[in-house]
């Protein structure tokens, strides 16, 4: 039987010598690969972590907007307790501002006193608040010291925000800069406001203790625990003759660096 011959022609060999990388090659190809998975990977980690911020947020805004329908479905009648959808009154004249420039005493054009609902209305906020918590699966609830109870996890307060904004900021010109948003300042936050951790773990804050202005944090304890990333306020619009929806444009909404107020997070969630 005739053997098979064996091609051993000088350019059979250059063929089989070049099917083999070298290792400087494989070197210099592992470089390449490190670097654009350098560059791509932190990338595709905060697309992903904005993802899933926006589906936290989505479901975190349907839950409490579908508890504001229920409460005015339940009763069908309108609580008082939101600031104006359109406010009916003309704009007031800052007649004193404190050191930091922030206005402390307001009046009317005609120079009478500002109503005591000119920004809204909120005697029936007790009754409002009540009738929310029925339309929401609370798991724990605090009161007071709601830091120290375990109900939230450590914040940034609105005056220690103003600090870390300009580090030669007194404590005394943060808590006038705070004036109006006094709420969330970080005593306030951690032992007067009511919070409440419902069963997925969302975390639901109160200013001044009902649901007329109120913060969020989407997922719950995790981090990074900061306005404006996983923290965000919200509050109650209506009138006379439109029940209180859940608004996103009112005032005392601070947002730390990086972060997206809540409004344009509701922008972006919906998109």
């Amino acid at each position: 039987m005739e053997k098979e011959k064996i091609d051993v022609s000088p350019l059979h060999s250059s063929m089989k010598k070049k099917a083999a990388f070298t290792l400087a090659e494989v070197l210099i190809t592992l470089g390449i690969i490190g670097v654009v998975a350098a560059m791509t990977i932190p990338v595709l980690l905060s697309q992903y972590k904005d993802m899933v911020a926006k589906q936290q947020f989505k479901r975190a805004y349907s839950v409490i907007q579908q508890a504001f329908q229920a409460v005015y479905a339940d009763d069908g009648y309108i609580y008082g307790c939101y600031y104006w959808d359109k406010n009916p009154y003309p704009s007031s004249v800052c007649v004193e501002q404190n050191d930091a420039g922030i206005c402390i005493k307001t009046e009317m054009p005609d120079g009478s006193p500002v109503p005591s609902n000119y920004t809204g209305e909120y005697t029936g906020c007790d009754d409002f608040t009540k009738a929310l918590e029925k339309h929401l699966n609370i798991i724990k609830k605090c009161e007071n010291n709601a830091f120290a109870n375990g109900c939230i996890p450590k914040y940034t307060g609105i005056d220690t925000y103003f600090k870390e904004q300009d580090e030669n900021l007194s404590d005394d010109m943060a808590e006038q800069k705070s004036s109006g948003c006094d709420g969330w300042t970080q005593n306030k936050l951690e032992n007067e406001c009511t919070a409440y951790v419902l069963s997925d773990g969302t975390i639901i804050l109160l200013y001044r203790k009902n649901f007329r202005l109120f913060a969020i944090d989407i997922n719950g304890m995790k981090g990074p625990n900061k306005w404006g990333h996983d923290l965000f306020a919200f509050g109650a619009r209506g009138s006379i003759n439109k029940p209180p929806y859940v608004a996103t444009d009112l005032a005392c909404n601070p947002t730390q660096e990086g972060g997206r107020s809540t409004y344009v997070m509701l922008l972006n969630a919906y998109k």
